[in-house]
């Protein structure tokens, strides 16, 4: 029979983070500091040589170590992308002893994939998935952040294929979890979440590579001066972020992205046939979009 899943009221947990770039090692952080005790993985001994500077001194590289830690572990934390979350989750499933007792849970931004992929392949795992709305363009162990997470939204996906006392179990760790980081929680269903990822995420951050892509006709090329002004880097900041994490990410969304960027052009063609024509309400539409934009936003 499986072990309890753990709370972290009841006392001090062992927390094995496979993946300590930006997002698991800001939280390996904050929870080392609530007194837990943080272990964790890295591919680099760059990486294990940054975090063990900050303070993260427990970190191994190999998956036959780290496999052999996670025996003393409570709670395992992915902090990888898709593809390593089902490589690292199939060595999980090779170790029985493991899959019995590890309380699981991902930082994936998509959820619907990795969910079917569980309940598919692995529906004896104690997985529950998790998406942290918070990062950086900046990547890597190096620009953790103990606050990283203070205030952000974090949505959880429980399982739908476990018991419900499991589930239930699941889902109070992972908002506990969450809240020592200083998040804000709300539980979700995963194709839910993605759907509401597309409109507010995935398909922005293709829109502000399209946005800067089209910004070459007006750049001023023959002038010394920068044309760009907020507006223009506000809107832009985020093609500086991993070409290859959102590949990845956009792979595994891509119905929802691509139904939201087909959307987004036809309303910009609407718009445009609007402005020709002169029966836009420019004003109106900025009213309308203010109004969204704050709801969206919830302020």
């Amino acid at each position: 029979m499986s072990v309890p899943i753990p709370q972290l009221a009841d006392k001090p947990q062992h927390i094995f983070i496979w993946g300590m770039g930006l997002m698991g090692a800001s939280l390996a952080l904050r929870l080392k500091e609530a007194g837990h005790r943080v272990s964790g993985a890295v591919r680099s001994s760059k990486s294990q040589q940054t975090l063990t500077q900050m303070g993260l001194t427990d970190i191994l590289m190999g998956d036959t170590e780290c496999i052999q830690a996670l025996e003393h572990a409570d709670i395992l934390v992915l902090g990888l992308n898709l593809n390593d979350c089902y490589r690292v989750l199939s060595l999980i499933a090779a170790h029985p002893t493991l899959g019995e007792r590890l309380a699981i849970l991902d930082l994936c931004s998509t959820k619907a994939e990795i969910m079917a992929h569980v309940r598919t392949y692995y529906p004896h795992l104690r997985f529950i998935g998790t998406h942290p709305m918070a990062g950086k363009e900046i990547q890597g162990p190096q620009a953790a952040e103990r606050t990283l997470y203070e205030n952000a939204a974090v949505f959880i996906t429980p399982p739908e294929h476990l018991h419900a006392a499991i589930a239930q179990d699941l889902t109070r760790l992972a908002a506990d979890i969450w809240s020592i980081a200083g998040a804000h929680t709300a539980t979700i269903n995963a194709v839910e979440h993605d759907r509401m990822m597309a409109a507010v995420s995935h398909g922005l951050h293709l829109n502000a590579c399209l946005i800067a892509l089209l910004s070459a006709s007006g750049a001023g090329k023959n002038i010394d001066l920068s044309p760009a002004a907020g507006s223009y880097r506000d809107m832009t900041r985020i093609v500086q972020s991993s070409g290859k994490m959102w590949a990845e990410i956009i792979h595994s969304n891509r119905q929802n992205t691509s139904a939201w960027l087909r959307a987004l052009a036809d309303a910009a063609n609407e718009l445009a046939t609007g402005i020709d024509q002169q029966t836009v309400d420019i004003a109106v539409l900025f009213e309308k979009a203010q109004a969204v934009r704050t709801q969206v936003m919830r302020t």
